[in-house]
């Protein structure tokens, strides 16, 4: 049963469009989205550099797909993983610059979030015990600081 009180946005189709297809060109799917090429190519564009697609090109045609971990990943591991993690206001301010919809960059930023979490909590707790938090008061503090996301 579907969620009525969730909000999907040209971003959330465009994902599951990708999904769905496995790869696509970017004309393709501003097709059958019925969207402008230029706003699909921003969508693109910021995804691209979040990591969340990647993108090839067959001659002058750039094809879409879902990005995976593969070498990539294994270099962001060697330098850990919390290194490329970014603030709310940069991740604002990549998708403002990448010309992202504003209506599309808060569900993106979510999905960020939960595509990191794991990550951030890594790093929460690495700060916590470094600055001698007792263990008991770590977990209290993680919720709080959930609350704020």
């Amino acid at each position: 049963m579907a969620n009525d009180n969730v909000l999907r946005t040209s971003a959330d189709e465009l994902l599951e469009l990708v999904k769905k297809s496995g790869k696509i060109s970017v004309e393709d799917a501003a097709k059958r989205l019925k969207m402008p090429v230029a706003s699909i190519q921003a969508l693109v564009d910021f995804l691209v550099e979040e990591k969340v697609f990647g993108i090839e090109y067959k001659f002058t045609t750039p094809y879409v797909y879902l990005y995976r971990e593969g070498v990539s990943g294994a270099k962001e591991k060697e330098k850990g993983f919390t290194e490329g993690l970014i603030t709310k206001e940069k991740f604002y301010e990549r998708a403002k610059g990448k010309k992202v919809p504003y209506e599309d960059i808060e569900g993106l930023w979510r999905k960020y979030l939960q595509q990191n979490l794991a990550h951030i909590r890594e790093e929460f707790l690495r700060k916590a015990r470094e600055k001698k938090v007792p263990e008991g008061k770590i977990e209290e503090l993680w919720n709080r600081y959930l609350s704020y996301l």
